[in-house]
C-alpha cells in the first residue's frame, strides 16, 4: 500500500503543480498596485493559489522525508535513475527555498524571478514524477506476471519440500508459507520494504539455495534500523518468496548465458571469415533492415572489414541476436557500401 501511496502523491504533487503554475499566469495578468504591493486579482483565485502552494510544499517535505533516509542506507551504488531523481527532488527543494524566500523577504526580485522559477519547478517536478512513477507501473506489471509460475502446483509442493531444510524455525508454518496468501505476502514485503536498501536487481540477480536465502534475508533484516524494520514472520514469507522464485531466476540465468555464447560463438565466426569472402549485396542489405533498423537508422557509417566487424560484434554484445551468417551478410553490408555509392 505504501508504494501506490506514493504514487497517488506524486501524481496528486504533480497536478498541484501544474494547476499552481497556470493560477500564477493567470494572476500576474491582474494589474498589481506596487505602492501597496497588491494585486486586483479576485482574492478567491490569490487564496486557491496559497493553498496549492502549501500543499505542494506538504508533499515535498512527506516525499523527501521517505526518500532522504533510504538513500543514506543504500547499501550499492546508486543506478543512474536514482541519481537522477534525487537531483531532481533536491534541486525542486533548492527553487522552493529561493522562490519562498522572494515572495517573503525579496519583493523588488519578485516579478522578474516568481514566474521563471515557478516553471522551472514545474519541469522538474514533471521530470521527477516521470522517472518514478511509469517505473512502478511496470514492476507490478512484471512482478504479477512472475507471480503466476511462482503459484503453480508443481513449484508450491516443492516449496513444502524444501522450506523445512532451510533453516526455518519450528514456530514457520510450513503450509502457511507455501501457500498463496503467503507467498502473496512475501511479495508485499520485498516490494515494500526490501527495496528501502536494495535495487531489486541486486536483489534478484543471482539464484541462491533455500538455506542461503533465509540467512541472507536474516542478516539484511537485522540492518534495518530505521524506516521499515522487517519483523520476524515478515522474514519468514519473505525468504519463503525468494526460494520460490529461484527457479525461474535460474531459468532466466541460464538462458541469458546461453544466449551470451551464442552471440560470442556468432561474433568468433564473423571474425575467422577469409577476407575476400563476398555476398550478395541487396540479400545483405535486407538482412542489416532485419536486424538492425529496428534500433538504428541506415548509418552513415562506412569502412574496412575489421572497423565493421568491430562495431558489430560491439553490437552482438549489447544483444543484437544474429547467425554468424547474418553477422557476416551485415559486415559486408557495411563494409561495402562505400564502394557502392
Amino acid at each position: 500500500m505504501d508504494t501506490w501511496l506514493n504514487v497517488l502523491l506524486g501524481l496528486t504533487f504533480l497536478a498541484l503543480g501544474i494547476v499552481n503554475m497556470l493560477l500564477m499566469f493567470h494572476l500576474w495578468g491582474y494589474p498589481f498596485d506596487e505602492a501597496s504591493g497588491k494585486s486586483s486579482a479576485p482574492p478567491r483565485l490569490m487564496r486557491i493559489h496559497r493553498y496549492t502552494g502549501y500543499a505542494f510544499l506538504a508533499i515535498y517535505v512527506f516525499l523527501m522525508a521517505q526518500m532522504l533516509p533510504r538513500i543514506w542506507h543504500y547499501q550499492i551504488e546508486l543506478p543512474p535513475r536514482t541519481v537522477m531523481h534525487l537531483t531532481l527532488g533536491l534541486a525542486i527543494g533548492v527553487i522552493l527555498i529561493v522562490k519562498i524566500s522572494i515572495v517573503r523577504f525579496f519583493k523588488h526580485l519578485e516579478s522578474a524571478l516568481v514566474p521563471f522559477l515557478g516553471v522551472v519547478m514545474v519541469i522538474c517536478t514533471v521530470l521527477l514524477v516521470g522517472l518514478s512513477v511509469p517505473f512502478v507501473f511496470k514492476e507490478q506489471y512484471l512482478s504479477q506476471q512472475a507471480f503466476g509460475s511462482v503459484l503453480s502446483k508443481e513449484n508450491l509442493e516443492r516449496l513444502k519440500t524444501l522450506l523445512p531444510r532451510a533453516g526455518f524455525p519450528k514456530e514457520a508454518n510450513v503450509e502457511t508459507l507455501a501457500s498463496t496468501q503467503g507467498l502473496e505476502m512475501g511479495r508485499r514485503v520485498l516490494l515494500s520494504k526490501c527495496v528501502q536498501c536494495h535495487d531489486l536487481r541486486t536483489v534478484l540477480v543471482k539464484p541462491k539455495p533455500p538455506d542461503v536465502w533465509f540467512q541472507t534475508v536474516n542478516r539484511m533484516a537485522d540492518r534495518a534500523v530505521i524506516g521499515k524494520p522487517i519483523g520476524t514472520e515478515e522474514r519468514w514469507h519473505v525468504a519463503a518468496y525468494l526460494v520460490a522464485m529461484s527457479p525461474d531466476l535460474q531459468q532466466a540465468l541460464v538462458a541469458k548465458r546461453g544466449q551470451e555464447m551464442e552471440n560470442q560463438a556468432s561474433v568468433d565466426a564473423v571474425r575467422n571469415l577469409p577476407a575476400d569472402a563476398q555476398f550478395d549485396i541487396d540479400a545483405s542489405r535486407k538482412t542489416f533492415e532485419a536486424k538492425c533498423v529496428q534500433c538504428h537508422p541506415l548509418p552513415q557509417v562506412s569502412g574496412t572489414r575489421d572497423e565493421m566487424t568491430a562495431i558489430v560484434s560491439r553490437m552482438a554484445g549489447n544483444g543484437l541476436v544474429a547467425t554468424p551468417d547474418e553477422l557476416a551478410r551485415i559486415v559486408y553490408f557495411l563494409s561495402a557500401r562505400q564502394s557502392i555509392k
